[in-house]
C-alpha cells in the first residue's frame, strides 16, 4: 500500500501546452573562489565530486560531496558559492575535520561570522555556510592547506515542479570547465510505479535499473568532462490530490499536500494595447538567460500582436529609452533593440517611478538584486516580474509583484510556454482549508496566489486525521473544495523540515517584522535563512568556548566539559568607554604640551663612519648612544639581516613578520631597514640632534594661527595602465572601455581606474556608472561595498554613500569600523545627532576578544570624531549624553586619517615634517609635536596622525602596504586617507583621496602634502 501512496504522491499538470518549445531550467554550477584571487583558474580544483540524489514521489534530496585541491604553497581561504532554485534552501553542511565529515549546526548569522573570522586567525580549522543576497549561499571554508585537500559536502531538498507533459523533472547542472579527477553519480527513485528517463545525461552510459519498484542509476569515471547535465524525467498519469503526515511525540502531525486544480479554470489576463518593458541593462544582467527572456517575449508578441511598448531602462537610474510599435507580431525592431544592450553599474530600484514612461501594464525583467539602492519603487499599474537569473532574489521579486498587483515569473524553473501561460491567467487564490479547527500553522498563507498546481504544509492537531478540504477561487466567487487524502510517511523525507522552508519563505516577505521568529526556525530545524548560518568547528572546546551547541557525536563530551568547567568561555570584551576616557586624558596632556623644535646644524661634506649599531628607538628619539653611529652601508646591512632573521624564525614557526595582532617586534626590525635606507642627510641630522632647542614658532599651547595658511595638495592619480591610455587615446572613451572590460571583467580596480578616468574628465555620470559596477562583481561583499564608499565619499556623493555604508553596516556590524563608517557620512550629510549617536555607540558596545585586540586603540581616532561633532553641533552632544571625560575642545591644524578595505592587512601611515622627521609606527611622536596613532596590523584602521601647530614648511603624506596576513591570493587594497587642515577649529578643510595599493608593486606612496606658508 505504501508503494501506491507515494507513486501517487504527485502534482498534476496543463496538459494543453506545447512541449515542443520547451527551453530547460537553467542553474549555475557551485563556484568556488580564493578571496582577491590573482587571476589564475588553476590554483585550486576540484578533484573530486560524489553526488547522490534520492527522489521520493516530487521531492528530491540532492548531496554533493567535494574534493578541492590547493596547488599553491600558501594556505588560502575559499568562497564556494551556491545559487539555489525558488524556495530551496540548504538544510546540510559539513567539512572534514582530522579526516572524517563532521556536521555543521545552525548559529546566528552575525555571531557565525564573528566566530568564523576569531578562530581563523588562531590557524585552526573552522567552515561557515551562510545565506546572502537572493537566494544564494556561500560557504566559507578555512582553510584550503597549501598542497592539500578539503572537503565539503551539501545538502539540500526541493519540490519538483511539475511541466507541461504531465511529468516532473529533475535537474542537476554538470557541465564543469575542468575534467574532475573522480567523479561518482548515484540516483535512487524511490517506490515509483513508473520508470523514470533521462532527457539529458552526462554519459551515455547512464542508465536505470530496476529493483522492486525503485530504480537506481550510477555512474564511475576518471578525469571526467561532462559535457552535458543531468536531467531526469519522471511521468505521471494520475489525477489525484495526495499527502503525508508524520507524527510527533505530542500527537500532532506534520503534513504535506500536493493538490492539483486543473478544474478549476483560471481566468484570462487581458492585456491593454500599451506595455511597458522595463529592462535591467545593470552589470548583473549579463548573468540573465536573455534568450530565454526573448523566447518569452516572442511567444507575448503571438499572442497580443499589435502593441505599443515603452521602453524603460534602468540600472543606477531609470530613463526613458524608445518606443516601439509592433504590428501583426512583428517585434523584430524591439528585439534587436534588446539584443544590442549594453550592460553595466549596479541597480536601484527605488530610481523606478511613476512617469518615466506611461503603461497600463509593466513587464520587469530584472534578477532582484537592488545593489545600489533600496528595493522599493512606487509604479501605479500592475508590475510583472521576470528573471531568468538562477542567483535572483526570488522574495525581493515577489513581494514587488504582489504590492503592485501584478505576478513574479521565473524563468528558472519552467518551460517557456509554462511560463507565458502563467504570465497570461489571473492567478487563483489559496483561500484556507475547510477543516480549518483541527489544524495549525499552515503555509502558504490564506490568500496567496496559486497555479494549477501547488503544495501546502502544517500542522495537524491530533491524530485520526484521514484528509483536509483545500479552498481555491478567485476571491469573487464560491470557492472549488479540492478533498486531499492523508497518508502516513515512515521517514523518508523530512517533512518537519519541508514545513518549516516554506513557514520561513511565509515570512520573509515582512523580514525586518519576522527576523527573530525566521532565526528561530532556522537554528530549530537547521536551515540557512537570511540571518541563521551553519557552522563547524574543529574542537570540542571551541563549541564551548562560543556557546554553540555541537553536533550529536560531540555532545557528550561538550555537556562534560560545560559541566566540569574545564574551558574558559569566550565573554564579550566590555565596552570602550573606559578606554576612550584614558585617550581623552591623553589628547588633553599631548594639545596642552609645548613642543620645542630641534635645532638642525650644518654638516661635515665628510661624513662620520660609525664602528657600531645604533638602535631605532634611539634615531627616533634623537638621543645620542654611547657608541658610535655605524655608516648607512652598515646599518643596511645589519638591518636587512635583522628582518631575514624573523623571517627566517617566523618561517619555521608558521608564522608571517605580519600576523594579526601584535607585529611590533618585526615592524620594528623592519623599520631599522627603513631608517637604515633613509638619505644621508637624515642620518646625519640624528646625529648631531644633542640637541640645542628653540620654541617652534607659534608653537605654544593654546595659541591662535600664527601668520601662516595650510594648503593641502593631492597628486594626481597615476594613469599608466595600458588600458587607461588606450582609453585616452579612443574616440569614444566609453565604447572602448565596454570592449576592454570582456579582458578585465572580474578585476576591481580595472573599474575603479576606468571610473576615476571619467571622473577626471568631467564625465561624472559615466564615472557613478562604472563606480557602481563593484557593487554587482559579487554578491553581499562587504570589501567592495567599502571602497565604493570611500570614492563616493572623495566625490561628495553623500547620498549613495549613506545606502552603501547602510549595507556594510547590515552585512558586518561586529565591526567597529562599519559603524564609524556610516557615522562619517551621515556627518557629511549634516545629520549631527544621528552620526553622534553611531559614533558614541561604538565606545558603549561589547566585542568579541579577538576583535577587541585587532582594533585596539581605535578609541583615539573617535574621541576626536565626537568632539568634532559636538562642537559642529552642541545641542547633539547634550541630547546624547556624551560622558563628560570624553569631552574636550582639541583643534588640530593637521589631521590625516587613513583606513582601508581588508581584513588582516597591515597598511601605514607615514607623515614626514618639514625638518624630515618621520612620524610613523616606530616613531609615533616627533619633536615638533606629531602623533601618530596606534598601528592596526590586522583590521582595517584607521590611524590617524594629528599636529597642534604646524611649522612652516611642506609635510609629506605616504600611505605603505606593510604586509598582509590574509588567507587570499592577496590583490591590492583600497585606501581612503582623509587630511584636514584645522580640524575641528572652526574653519577646517578636508580633501579625500582613494587608492588601490598593490602590496607587490607600490611601497611609500604619496597621497598628499600640506603645505604652511
Amino acid at each position: 500500500m505504501k508503494k501506491i501512496i507515494i507513486a501517487l504522491f504527485i502534482i498534476l499538470v496543463f496538459s494543453n501546452v506545447d512541449t515542443k518549445s520547451q527551453i530547460r531550467t537553467t542553474r549555475e554550477i557551485p563556484s568556488l573562489k580564493i578571496k582577491n584571487d590573482d587571476g589564475r583558474q588553476d590554483n585550486v580544483v576540484l578533484a573530486d565530486l560524489k553526488v547522490e540524489v534520492a527522489i521520493f514521489g516530487n521531492i528530491a534530496k540532492t548531496t554533493m560531496t567535494m574534493v578541492f585541491e590547493n596547488k599553491t604553497n600558501r594556505d588560502l581561504e575559499g568562497e564556494l558559492t551556491f545559487p539555489m532554485p525558488e524556495g530551496v534552501s540548504v538544510s546540510g553542511y559539513a567539512l572534514d575535520i582530522n579526516g572524517k565529515l563532521r556536521q555543521a549546526v545552525p548559529v546566528d548569522k552575525n555571531k557565525g561570522t564573528e566566530v568564523f573570522e576569531s578562530i581563523e586567525t588562531r590557524r585552526i580549522d573552522p567552515g561557515l555556510l551562510e545565506k546572502v543576497e537572493g537566494n544564494n549561499f556561500r560557504t566559507r571554508i578555512y582553510p584550503l592547506p597549501a598542497n592539500g585537500k578539503r572537503t565539503i559536502q551539501i545538502s539540500y531538498s526541493e519540490n519538483l515542479i511539475t511541466e507541461s507533459d504531465q511529468a516532473r523533472y529533475y535537474y542537476l547542472p554538470l557541465t564543469y570547465t575542468a575534467a574532475i579527477r573522480n567523479f561518482a553519480l548515484d540516483i535512487h527513485v524511490f517506490q515509483d510505479s513508473h520508470k523514470p528517463d533521462f532527457t539529458e545525461k552526462p554519459d551515455g552510459s547512464l542508465a536505470f535499473s530496476k529493483h522492486n519498484n525503485n530504480y537506481t542509476a550510477s555512474l564511475r569515471k576518471q578525469h571526467f568532462q561532462s559535457k552535458r547535465n543531468l536531467v531526469i524525467l519522471l511521468p505521471t498519469d494520475s489525477k489525484e490530490s495526495l499527502g503525508l503526515f508524520q507524527t510527533n511525540h505530542d500527537k500532532t502531525f506534520y503534513f504535506l499536500a500536493n493538490a492539483s486544480i486543473n478544474s478549476v479554470k483560471p481566468t484570462q489576463k487581458k492585456w491593454d494595447e500599451n506595455i511597458g518593458i522595463i529592462w535591467d541593462r545593470s552589470l548583473s544582467g549579463k548573468n540573465r538567460d536573455i534568450e530565454k527572456e526573448l523566447a518569452l517575449l516572442d511567444l507575448f508578441f503571438k499572442e497580443n500582436p499589435n502593441m505599443r511598448v515603452e521602453m524603460g531602462l534602468l540600472d543606477i537610474q531609470f530613463v526613458k529609452g524608445p518606443t516601439f510599435q509592433v504590428k501583426q507580431g512583428n517585434w523584430d525592431e524591439l528585439k534587436s533593440y534588446i539584443k544590442r544592450m549594453d550592460y553595466d553599474g549596479g541597480t536601484d530600484y527605488s530610481q523606478l517611478k511613476t512617469g518615466v514612461i506611461q503603461a497600463s501594464d509593466y513587464l520587469l525583467f530584472t534578477d532582484g538584486l537592488s545593489t545600489f539602492g533600496q528595493s522599493e519603487m512606487s509604479l501605479e499599474n500592475p508590475v510583472y516580474c521576470i528573471t531568468s537569473s538562477s542567483g535572483s532574489d526570488y522574495g525581493i521579486l515577489k513581494e514587488i509583484a504582489q504590492k503592485h498587483t501584478g505576478k513574479m515569473i521565473n524563468l528558472t524553473n519552467v518551460s517557456i510556454n509554462q511560463a507565458y501561460h502563467n504570465l497570461n491567467t489571473i492567478d487563483l487564490l489559496y483561500l484556507g482549508i475547510k477543516e480549518h479547527n483541527d489544524f495549525d500553522e499552515v503555509y502558504p498563507k490564506k490568500g496567496t496566489p496559486i497555479q494549477a498546481n501547488f503544495s501546502i504544509a502544517g500542522i495537524g492537531k491530533h491524530l485520526g486525521l484521514k484528509q483536509l478540504t483545500l479552498l481555491v477561487g478567485d476571491g469573487q466567487h464560491t470557492p472549488k473544495e479540492v478533498s486531499i487524502a492523508l497518508h502516513q510517511d515512515h521517514g523518508e523525507i523530512d517533512l518537519q523540515q519541508i514545513w518549516a522552508q516554506k513557514k520561513i519563505e511565509a515570512l520573509d516577505f515582512q523580514y525586518d517584522n519576522n527576523r527573530e521568529e525566521i532565526e528561530t526556525l532556522g537554528k530549530q530545524f537547521g536551515i540557512v535563512t537570511r540571518n541563521t548560518s551553519l557552522i563547524v568547528l574543529e574542537t570540542v572546546e571551541d563549541y564551548v568556548r562560543y556557546a554553540i551547541t555541537p553536533p550529536a557525536e560531540l555532545l557528550p563530551q561538550f555537556n562534560a566539559l560545560k559541566k566540569e568547567h574545564a574551558i574558559e568561555r569566550a565573554e564579550r570584551v566590555a565596552n570602550l568607554l573606559d578606554k576612550a576616557e584614558n585617550s581623552a586624558e591623553q589628547l588633553r596632556s599631548w594639545w596642552n604640551t609645548e613642543f620645542r623644535a630641534k635645532k638642525k646644524y650644518p654638516q661635515r661634506d665628510t661624513p662620520i663612519e660609525p664602528t657600531d649599531y645604533m638602535a631605532v628607538e634611539e634615531i627616533a628619539t634623537g638621543v645620542v648612544p654611547v657608541t658610535p653611529i655605524p655608516s648607512r652601508a652598515s646599518a643596511i646591512s645589519v638591518a636587512t639581516a635583522r628582518v631575514e632573521q624573523l623571517r627566517s624564525s617566523d618561517a619555521t614557526s608558521e608564522k608571517r613578520i605580519s600576523v594579526v595582532g601584535n607585529s611590533n617586534t618585526a615592524k620594528a626590525a623592519t623599520s631599522e631597514l627603513a631608517m637604515a635606507t633613509a638619505s644621508d642627510d637624515v642620518l646625519q641630522e640624528s646625529v648631531v640632534v644633542q640637541s640645542l632647542e628653540e620654541p617652534v614658532a607659534g608653537v605654544t599651547a593654546g595659541n591662535s594661527i600664527n601668520n601662516i595658511r595650510g594648503k593641502i595638495s593631492i597628486p594626481d592619480i597615476k594613469e599608466d595602465k595600458a588600458y587607461l591610455k588606450e582609453l585616452d587615446q579612443s574616440n569614444d572613451p566609453y565604447k572602448s572601455y565596454l570592449q576592454l572590460r570582456n579582458q578585465y571583467m572580474g578585476t576591481p580596480t580595472f573599474y575603479f581606474d576606468v571610473a576615476n578616468f571619467f571622473y577626471k574628465r568631467g564625465n561624472k555620470q559615466k564615472a557613478l556608472l562604472i563606480l557602481s559596477a563593484l557593487a554587482d562583481l559579487q554578491i553581499e561583499n562587504a570589501d567592495l561595498y567599502k571602497t565604493i564608499s570611500y570614492k563616493l565619499r572623495e566625490w561628495g556623493d553623500y547620498d549613495n554613500a549613506l545606502f552603501i555604508t547602510a549595507k556594510v553596516l547590515k552585512w558586518r556590524p561586529m565591526d567597529p569600523q562599519s559603524h564609524r563608517d556610516y557615522a562619517l557620512v551621515l556627518q557629511d550629510k549634516g545629520m549631527f545627532k544621528e552620526a553622534l549617536k553611531q559614533l558614541y555607540g561604538i565606545l558603549t558596545q561589547s566585542y568579541s576578544p579577538e576583535a577587541a585586540d585587532r582594533d585596539e586603540g581605535i578609541e583615539e581616532t573617535l574621541v576626536m570624531e565626537i568632539n568634532n561633532l559636538i562642537k559642529a553641533n552642541k545641542s547633539a552632544g547634550s541630547t546624547l549624553g556624551v560622558d563628560k571625560k570624553l569631552i574636550a575642545d582639541l583643534p588640530v591644524d593637521i589631521r590625516v586619517v587613513i583606513n582601508w578595505n581588508s581584513q588582516n592587512t597591515d597598511i601605514d601611515l607615514w607623515v614626514t615634517d618639514p625638518n624630515q622627521e618621520k612620524c610613523f609606527y616606530s616613531n609615533p611622536a616627533t619633536a615638533i609635536g606629531g602623533r601618530l596613532s596606534n598601528d592596526f596590523t590586522g583590521g582595517y584602521g584607521p590611524e590617524q596622525f594629528l599636529l597642534k601647530k604646524a611649522l612652516k614648511g611642506t609635510y609629506k603624506i605616504e600611505v605603505d602596504f606593510y604586509n598582509d596576513n590574509s588567507l587570499t591570493l592577496a590583490g591590492p587594497a583600497a585606501v581612503m586617507a582623509e587630511i584636514y587642515t584645522y580640524y575641528s577649529s572652526g574653519k577646517q578643510e578636508r580633501k579625500i583621496v582613494t587608492i588601490y595599493l598593490d602590496r607587490d608593486k607600490e611601497r611609500n606612496v604619496g597621497v598628499g602634502e600640506f603645505s604652511f606658508q
